[in-house]
């Protein structure tokens, strides 16, 4: 058997085809998307995004400082009735207190954050570890605070009280 001299020629011919047919397809390009999606949040609405802005951040700044002040003042004098065992603290507001209130949801906040600093375990579960109680209460001096927290028996009754008198931002 042998080669026919027209064979090269439509060899040549078949592979110029095939060449021509890949070009005619699509190659990707890169990144492409399917729909108008934005990949990131939109912007917020107005008026929230003006009312959340934070203008003088040196006012937050000596408010944040005022809280964590008097606040580690309360948890020194509280240590010594704390447990060093690993018990859990239920950390809630004194009853008659507003758990809504500004001031003592700063205390609250404050107040976790000082014993998570200092290596206590905290719970939200209903009667578990020891349960400790805090309150925000206007002194008599203007823009003056007494806070408190008291840790509470078996029974729910304040068995030590402590309390801290403190400038606070109003």
């Amino acid at each position: 058997m042998g080669f026919h001299r027209s064979a090269p020629l439509s060899l040549a011919l078949v592979s110029m085809l095939a060449l021509t047919a890949c070009t005619k397809q699509s190659m990707p390009n890169g990144y492409t998307y399917h729909d108008e999606t934005p990949l990131s949040s939109p912007a917020p609405s107005k008026p929230w995004s003006k009312d959340a802005e934070i203008h003088d951040t040196d006012v937050m700044a000596s408010n944040t400082a005022a809280w964590q002040g008097a606040v580690y003042e309360l948890v020194d004098k509280l240590e010594p009735h704390l447990p060093k065992d690993g018990t859990p603290l239920n950390i809630i507001p004194e009853k008659g207190f507003l758990k809504g209130s500004s001031s003592n949801n700063a205390l609250d906040h404050y107040l976790r954050q000082a014993l998570i600093q200092r290596g206590y375990n905290l719970t939200t579960l209903p009667q578990a570890g020891l349960m400790l109680t805090h309150k925000v209460s206007k002194a008599k001096t203007p823009k003056t605070y007494d806070i408190s927290a008291s840790v509470l028996d078996a029974k729910g009754k304040a068995a030590v009280t402590e309390t801290v008198a403190a400038v606070l931002p109003e």
